[in-house]
């Protein structure tokens, strides 16, 4: 193959090609520095005189479907004023590693995309055990983690309609800390007890939806100042509530004007810049015909902008005037959310605060969902979790 191609696929623009050894299953270049001289780092003087050599063996991205083993020629020079004898030194690779950082990333992702670890070791000329090593084991899915300022914690499914497995996510750096098999109080108890008390004590906000469990827990470890209600939880408990007097609304209705009412389903919280006027006519007419449903769309807007409040005392005096509001509805939904609201007061005050949610934790759920159909299930708890660490940590 002609150097000048090799070169140009190559795109290393600090080495030439010297030569090249075709074997059966893999492809061998010989490459040299362009430069034939040195700075002298003590005399400043220009080195070019060669006194010895070694050679460094690197792995490479493959060229033709062939794996290529890279030779770097490294030479060694001679000072002519001062007889230092420096080495040569790549900008492009490091000093001690044995792989380019492009076929170090090109096997991670291809890896945690789901390739077979067999396949990906005979294509790029590796073992599987470096495979495995490079992605799980020297990458994030192996280094310790430790306990941020702000957490988040979640529940995610280890299988469909099986038991659950606890995530906890360091908010603040945007990476998962741990999974751990379980989510009962004495499973998040014995894993937070499990890490050192200094850690412990940096901890100041654990986001958290209304889960009992999860929230004794929190409880239990670090005091019953820390928790923050995910905001999402909170809007969902009132969206709820709105479908449930819409369904009630429908009963009364034909199957014509049923369908109108579904169409304007996802508009009724919309602002009125974000509808046209046939939508803001037929939402008038819709709450001046049923004042209940007016209610009800009023009190989860008026919720929904509580959350864009900045000073907690009077964010404390607002949904103290929300709840209610709620009770003293004659609506079953509202009077429900507003029994839910008293008894998750504070945490959900402490939103004002803090200003956290677990939207990240929410969205490498959804990801570790993608990780289980794309491996077909990781029954082993250990390959899950370094697969699951590895993959979310990238953010």
């Amino acid at each position: 193959m002609d150097f000048q191609l090799i070169e140009t696929l190559l795109e290393l623009p600090e080495f030439r090609v010297i030569g090249q050894v075709l074997r059966p299953r893999e492809l061998e270049l010989h490459l040299e520095r362009r430069d034939s001289y040195l700075i002298c780092p003590h005399s400043q003087g220009c080195c070019s005189r060669i006194k010895e050599g070694r050679n460094r063996c690197l792995r490479d991205l493959p060229i033709l479907d062939r794996p290529v083993t890279l030779r770097l020629h490294i030479r060694r020079f001679e000072c002519a004023d001062c007889r230092h004898r420096p080495w040569e030194k790549s900008e492009t690779f490091g000093d001690h590693v044995k792989w380019t950082q492009r076929l170090y990333h090109q096997v991670r992702q291809e890896f945690l995309h789901g390739c077979p670890c067999k396949e990906l070791a005979k294509r790029y000329g590796l073992s599987a055990r470096t495979v495995f090593r490079w992605t799980l084991e020297k990458s994030r899915g192996a280094r310790p983690r430790k306990l941020g300022r702000v957490l988040g914690i979640d529940e995610y499914s280890r299988r469909k309609g099986h038991r659950d497995n606890t995530i906890v996510v360091d908010l603040e750096k945007g990476r998962p800390i741990t999974t751990f098999k379980g989510r009962r109080v004495n499973d998040v108890v014995t894993w937070f007890k499990s890490r050192p008390q200094e850690e412990r004590d940096r901890v100041e906000v654990v986001v958290l939806d209304m889960s009992k469990t999860f929230y004794s827990a929190i409880k239990e470890i670090f005091g019953d100042q820390v928790q923050v209600i995910n905001r999402f939880h909170i809007v969902k408990q009132a969206v709820d509530a709105l479908d449930r007097v819409l369904r009630s609304v429908q009963k009364q209705l034909d199957s014509e004007e049923v369908k109108e009412l579904k169409k304007l389903r996802r508009r009724w919280l919309a602002s009125p810049n974000q509808l046209d006027i046939d939508e803001l006519i037929a939402r008038a007419d819709w709450r001046r015909r049923f004042p209940e449903r007016r209610d009800v769309i009023d009190w989860v807007q008026d919720l929904r902008k509580w959350f864009e409040r900045n000073y907690e005392k009077p964010a404390r005096e607002a949904l103290l005037k929300l709840i209610e509001r709620a009770r003293q509805s004659a609506l079953e939904p509202l009077e429900e959310v507003a029994g839910t609201l008293s008894r998750w007061f504070e945490p959900i005050v402490r939103y004002i605060r803090h200003r956290y949610t677990n939207g990240m934790t929410e969205g490498f759920n959804n990801k570790i969902k993608l990780i289980q159909r794309r491996a077909f299930g990781l029954r082993n708890e250990h390959h899950r979790k370094k697969r699951i660490l590895a993959d979310c940590g990238k953010t």
